[in-house]
């Protein structure tokens, strides 16, 4: 299976239709091969319902340089994606991640800056963008070109998962209903995800969803591992798991969102907590085990933290808008936010089955992007 943790491998660009319109400004969405990426800026193109062509990013050696230092550049790109960023340029770029910030820049000067830039992420330099969307719970110093939202854009909604119920068979047919869907990430730079831990979680949702009535499906992803599959069929082992494979053919992810009846996300991904809480079934949240911060780290938090002051935030405010300094990344912040919400609450033992409230942050985003194009 597939979801949101799949790398796409580079491709030609792809036009992608919504609602046709006449007076829509032309649109280029640079992706990459980091699904969290992709979807977010899949997500901001659809919620805006114009069309858009989509340009995937294949990058050289040179990725790795900060955004603040590349400036405007494909030098980034391998030969076949730099061929694909050619005239005619776009009315509007948008792009999720640090790499893509050089391509977007470079759209910039080869239009002599009537292109709009909007990017998306925590590590995406405000500079020379319209827009930067950035979720709250990172708590960056204001700047006019800030969008903050709860959760990051995403391309799942309502009218989506309702045609995929319509369309596409039910992976879950054979269960008692109602169905709890975990969808499992996994271990990443400032997360732990031992075999010991996902046992102990398989069998806490596993007895919470028992409790609640609910059969229990396990969505497994690329981050998640053999030994942390194994694990979870040992913590389960009664439960239907669906186990991601890198040789998949087609992707159900959004069959399995469609057709589950409540959710429990590990807490380490943004993208597939928006996802469930774009989806309007009861979300559950399972964090997992931090890391102890390194000395970097825990200097970047101090500089985060500090950027928010009104003393101090010209000066700190733009070191992180610039890029030098991401961010700081609270996860418990933003599981705290989603609560505040009301679209979903943390693991306490029990599953959370209470329907959410509405999700809308995707309609503000949409709302400010298009406010670029409004007449003086």
């Amino acid at each position: 299976m597939a979801h949101t943790d799949a790398a796409s491998p580079p491709s030609r660009s792809a036009l992608h239709m919504t609602s046709p319109s006449p007076s829509a400004p032309s649109i280029w969405v640079l992706t990459d091969d980091r699904p969290g990426n992709r979807t977010q800026a899949l997500g901001v193109a659809r919620a805006l319902g114009w069309p858009f062509v989509e340009k995937k990013l294949a990058f050289n050696a040179l990725q790795h340089g900060s955004p603040a230092a590349l400036g405007a550049t494909l030098d980034t790109l391998e030969d076949h994606a730099r061929s694909e960023i050619s005239p005619p340029w776009p009315d509007l770029v948008l792009a999720a991640g640090r790499r893509a910030v050089p391509v977007a820049r470079h759209v910039r000067r080869a239009t002599s800056g009537a292109a709009r830039i909007v990017l998306i992420g925590r590590r995406t330099p405000a500079e020379e963008a319209d827009l930067v969307i950035r979720c709250a719970y990172f708590r960056q110093a204001a700047t006019p070109n800030l969008v903050e939202v709860t959760l990051p854009p995403t391309q799942v909604d309502g009218p989506t998962l309702a045609r995929v119920r319509a369309e596409k068979p039910d992976p879950f047919a054979s269960m008692p209903k109602p169905v709890c869907l975990l969808l499992v990430g996994g271990e990443t730079g400032r997360h732990r995800f031992e075999p010991a831990f996902a046992e102990r979680m398989a069998a806490d949702v596993a007895r919470a969803a028992a409790a609640a009535g609910a059969s229990l499906a396990i969505v497994t992803s690329r981050r998640t591992g053999a030994g942390g599959v194994a694990a979870l069929r040992r913590g389960a082992p009664f439960a239907a798991l669906f186990e991601w494979k890198p040789d998949a053919v087609g992707n159900p992810y959004l069959s399995y969102l469609a057709n589950a009846d409540f959710m429990v996300v590990t807490g380490e991904s943004e993208s597939m907590l928006a996802e469930a809480a774009a989806s309007g079934r009861p979300l559950t949240i399972y964090p997992l085990v931090a890391r102890p911060a390194s000395a970097i780290l825990r200097i970047r938090s101090v500089i985060a933290k500090a950027a928010t002051s009104r003393a101090l935030s010209p000066v700190l405010g733009w070191i992180m808008t610039d890029g030098w300094i991401s961010p700081r990344r609270d996860l418990a912040d933003l599981h705290a936010m989603i609560e505040q919400r009301g679209w979903g609450r943390v693991f306490d033992g029990s599953l959370n089955v209470a329907p959410p409230a509405r999700f809308d942050g995707d309609e503000v985003v949409a709302a400010r992007v298009k406010a670029l194009f409004a007449p003086a």
